[in-house]
């Protein structure tokens, strides 16, 4: 299998916000009742963003938190993938807590070097299938055939499906992310995020043998 290649993401994104997160004096009932229940009155910037349009929010924060917190692959492994994912988008964003989630999930320093600027490293086989797969949904929305077959072998059917839907996510977000110029939080609310309650070993780790 290849060498994973060094993630190449895009340089520019826009100076200033092109839609600003809500503030609490701009806030609907419904909007703070969407936000302020979870996060109180200082809501990291996605949230209070998508929150522009409650409907949808509605819709995506329960897959959102069901990825994030409820994933089936053990939280080094979703990190790993959304890590990847994040550099090979440009994600200034999500790697700013990734990163962070990434260190407390068991990645080391040369794994994070690795995941956002490419290069040699000494991967396990699990890993490298997986930066494999995170590589290629990214440059063709599509797992090779190769990468399937050893994945197939690894991991549970549950897991085969949840991992382009994972990368999926993050390719979408990164997405939106950017092209609505979301900014980075304060340190204090960004802080915030790691409250998220994740589980320190989700037990889907066996071999898939549904094949």
């Amino acid at each position: 299998m290849p060498e994973p290649q060094p993630a190449k993401p895009p340089a520019s994104s826009p100076a200033q916000p092109r839609l600003t997160p809500l503030e609490p004096a701009q806030r609907t009932e419904e909007q703070r009742e969407l936000l302020v229940g979870i996060w109180g009155e200082d809501v990291p910037n996605l949230f209070s963003t998508v929150a522009r349009h409650p409907a949808l929010f509605r819709a995506w924060m329960p897959f959102c938190m069901q990825l994030l917190t409820e994933s089936l692959f053990p939280p080094r492994e979703r990190e790993l993938l959304i890590i990847r994912t994040a550099s090979l988008c440009g994600s200034a964003y999500e790697l700013e807590h990734h990163l962070r989630f990434g260190a407390e999930a068991g990645l080391s320093d040369r794994d994070l070097a690795a995941l956002t600027g490419g290069g040699t490293h000494e991967w396990t086989p699990r890993d490298r299938l997986l930066v494999a797969a995170a590589d290629e949904l990214h440059a063709n929305h599509e797992i090779s055939e190769a990468t399937w077959r050893g994945l197939s072998a690894l991991l549970t059917t549950e897991q085969l499906v949840e991992l382009p839907m994972l990368v999926g996510h993050y390719i979408l977000l990164a997405g939106m992310l950017r092209s609505l110029g979301v900014p980075l939080e304060s340190e204090q609310v960004a802080k915030k995020l790691s409250s998220i309650e994740m589980p320190v070993d989700s037990g889907h780790t066996q071999p898939n043998t549904a094949q």
